[in-house]
């Protein structure tokens, strides 16, 4: 066996290896110890900057929409092992000068640093940086419009593009500022070639001012921010108007409707409804008109997907019945109640019939020229146990001799019925 050489022979003593080990941890301390005193100098980056308006400012509505997002940073000085455990929660930066603020605009405000943690034994040694913040001050505004479609199209002859948005309102929050300049809300642009079928596109709004120029609102939001444009092709129709009339002389003058006709667009299902391309706007009832020259006004009520294009919204319909005269006959009244089953008790049997005809007709009419019924149809029941009050409509109409006249007004009876 070889002999052990003298440093293994040494350091199989327990006692020197204990020593080794007291020498290496003391330097080890001392190293630590003396690194830890030195003196050393740190940036803290990132430190939120405090900005308190003043009570009155906040009273008057003003808050901040610009330049509180920025972030300052000093320099410290201290122990390496301070300065090394520092982060920016143990420094405020606040900005001075806050009670400068009294109504809306752009204001440079000074900042400076503090210590605020819990650790104290270290110094800010350097200004703060950046030395100044610029924020934008205003009270906030609320605003909604209506969303203009001004996008520029050329469509085919005989053809019509319905331009639908998939939002028609917008809200806008900001700076009052910036949002009183707005004065219209739109999407804009150009469909290249000539439109046949219809088409969707998407566009960002865009805000206008009062001269049509376009605003740059950098701190303004909205509600909506696209709108997806539906542009729908149509077909174009000529279409007549005309006027139903009820309870009309066999003659009278030429009613009048003005406009004659529309051009209406919509979508072929829809234009199907209006047949023979004739649209009635409403009616007119002799039985509610008197001698003298009548003008209504209806409006386009067109099948839904129809749409006017020629720019009407309403017809005017007019009758010059100003010639004709009026007479008052008084009349007996008959019945076509089943006299045989039933009983009935007049409160009157006689009523004033209103008939308006030409001056050479009507002076000829006589209560014989006119037939009154009280119509009961049904009004009774199959058996009547007790009697009982009805207000009866009366049926009246004119002898053909009279067939240029017309009744004026409705009228009732009051009669009691029983059963015999």
């Amino acid at each position: 066996m070889k002999n052990k050489s003298w440093l293994a022979r040494v350091l199989s003593h327990n006692w020197v290896l204990m020593i080794i080990a007291f020498i290496l941890s003391f330097t080890a301390w001392f190293i630590i110890s003396a690194n830890s005193q030195t003196e050393t100098n740190v940036t803290i980056s990132d430190i939120p900057i405090t900005i308190e308006l003043s009570e009155e400012a906040q009273n008057d509505g003003l808050q901040i929409f610009s330049g509180n997002d920025v972030t300052a940073s000093v320099e410290v000085a201290g122990n390496r092992v301070t300065v090394g455990s520092l982060t920016a929660s143990d420094i405020t930066v606040t900005a001075n000068q806050t009670n400068s603020i009294i109504g809306a605009g752009t204001y440079t405000l000074p900042l400076s640093a503090k210590k605020t943690g819990l650790k104290t034994n270290y110094e800010i040694v350097s200004d703060v940086t950046p030395a100044n913040i610029t924020i934008f001050v205003d009270k906030l505004k609320e605003d909604s419009f209506d969303i203009e479609n001004q996008i520029k199209y050329t469509v085919g002859d005989g053809n019509y593009v319905n331009a639908s948005l998939s939002e028609t309102v917008v809200t806008v929050s900001g700076p009052e500022t910036e949002v009183s300049q707005i004065a219209t809300v739109a999407v804009q642009g150009t469909v290249e070639g000539t439109l046949s079928n219809t088409q969707t596109i998407e566009k960002e709004l865009v805000y206008l001012d009062e001269n049509g120029e376009a605003l740059d609102l950098q701190l303004t939001t909205a509600d909506v921010n696209k709108v997806e444009v539906t542009l729908s092709v149509y077909p174009v129709v000529d279409v007549s108007l005309n006027v139903e009339v009820l309870n009309a002389p066999s003659s009278y003058p030429k009613i009048s409707i003005s406009p004659s006709s529309i051009k209406v667009a919509g979508p072929k299902d829809a234009l199907s409804e209006i047949t023979d391309n004739k649209f009635t706007v409403g009616s007119l009832d002799f039985s509610k008109l008197t001698n003298e020259k009548i003008v209504r006004n209806f409006d386009l009520a067109l099948p839904k997907g129809c749409k006017v294009i020629s720019g009407e919204t309403s017809a005017s319909v007019s009758v010059d019945l100003s010639s004709y005269v009026k007479s008052t006959i008084t009349c007996k009244i008959a019945s076509n109640i089943d006299s045989d089953k039933y009983k009935t008790d007049f409160a009157s049997t006689n009523v004033d019939i209103t008939v308006f005809g030409p001056e050479d007709v009507i002076e000829d009419l006589t209560a014989s020229g006119i037939s009154v019924i009280a119509d009961f149809t049904g009004l009774l029941d199959d058996k009547i146990s007790s009697t009982v009050s009805l207000q009866v409509p009366l049926s009246v109409t004119l002898t053909s001799s009279f067939s240029e006249c017309w009744v004026y007004g409705y009228y009732t009876a009051n009669v009691n019925v029983s059963e015999k």
